[in-house]
């Protein structure tokens, strides 16, 4: 089984190989049932440390995909049939759960918005892809160009195989170096923007907020770099006299939730946040950090690619 893992790319490599690997769970070419190599053949065969094929399994384990079995090994979970812990049914209330929350859509919105993707018009010309390194995150970031131009817009995340249609790319300056190494013969016409945590977050705090002093936030990351760049973004938007942000790394961000004492909000970026199961969502500490282009960004990408404003708003997944 061939993967791209990127060792330039700022994602670590156990999230690249877990990514990779849920992706073709998620569309079915590992089918349940399929046994992946061995930790010492997974090595080798993706050109990666022990140390990171075990985090990347153990990652998915938890989020119910697999589960390891002496003496076959770490075994493709999954079904047609309908069971609490059946990883189909996490990710659907995952899906539900977000949509509900983020967007305000019911189940019966989200049904009628699925059946309307195969009507949305999809010529190259008509249609940008908007790159990130998870598919929530770039389905919010094509969402905000879909309501600003009249184009479709579609998110791609990071994490599948392959390239995006031909058509226009657009991509956040954080990803850069990874666009500029997966597809070098594209680079030169993606679109980069850049995005800021949305203003919102200080009246999402609100209720977590006591007497006069500076409420701690803990900002939760599987590695460090990451950790300390989010904080950072999320201290420009938060006021300081008021809040006072810290990095907290957790190979498994979840843990943290029950480390951390008790009224202590936890931010989670989006593609940590996917990981999460729907129990950790409804936490009440738990607050995902929602990510917007930022305005001049969105308006220049419109003058340059010749769109007209939205009043359509299509904004679709891919």
């Amino acid at each position: 089984m061939k993967l791209h893992l990127d060792p330039a790319s700022p994602l670590p490599l156990y999230h690249q190989l877990a990514e990779a690997l849920r992706y073709r769970i998620a569309t079915g070419a590992l089918k349940p049932g399929t046994v992946l190599p061995s930790l010492r053949d997974a090595a080798r065969q993706w050109s990666v440390n022990l140390h990171t094929v075990r985090h990347a399994y153990a990652a998915l384990a938890e989020l119910g995909l697999v589960r390891t079995e002496a003496p076959r090994g770490t075994v493709v979970l999954g079904g047609s049939r309908r069971t609490p812990g059946d990883p189909t049914e996490r990710f659907l209330a995952r899906m539900l759960h977000e949509a509900r929350e983020r967007f305000g859509l019911s189940a019966e919105e989200v049904r009628h918005r699925l059946g309307l993707l195969d009507e949305a018009p999809g010529g190259a010309g008509d249609t940008v892809h908007v790159i990130e390194c998870s598919e929530s995150q770039a389905a919010d970031l094509a969402s905000q160009v879909g309501a600003r131009w009249s184009v479709s817009a579609r998110g791609w995340s990071l994490e599948r195989p392959g390239e995006p249609p031909a058509g226009p790319l657009v991509a956040t300056y954080f990803h850069y170096n990874d666009i500029r190494t997966r597809w070098p013969e594209r680079f030169a016409s993606v679109r980069f923007v850049a995005i800021r945590p949305d203003p919102a977050l200080t009246a999402r705090l609100a209720s977590f907020r006591r007497g006069r002093g500076r409420t701690p936030v803990l900002v939760c990351e599987r590695e460090a770099a990451m950790a300390a760049n989010i904080a950072a973004d999320v201290k420009a938007v938060l006021p300081a006299d008021r809040f006072e942000v810290t990095p907290r790394v957790e190979p498994s961000p979840g843990a943290a939730l029950t480390a951390a004492p008790e009224g202590t909000p936890l931010l989670f970026a989006p593609r940590v946040w996917a990981a999460l199961t729907p129990a950790q969502h409804a936490d009440p500490r738990a607050v995902e950090i929602r990510y917007l282009i930022e305005p001049k960004d969105l308006a220049a990408l419109g003058e340059q690619l010749g769109w007209a404003p939205g009043s359509a708003r299509r904004a679709v997944t891919a």
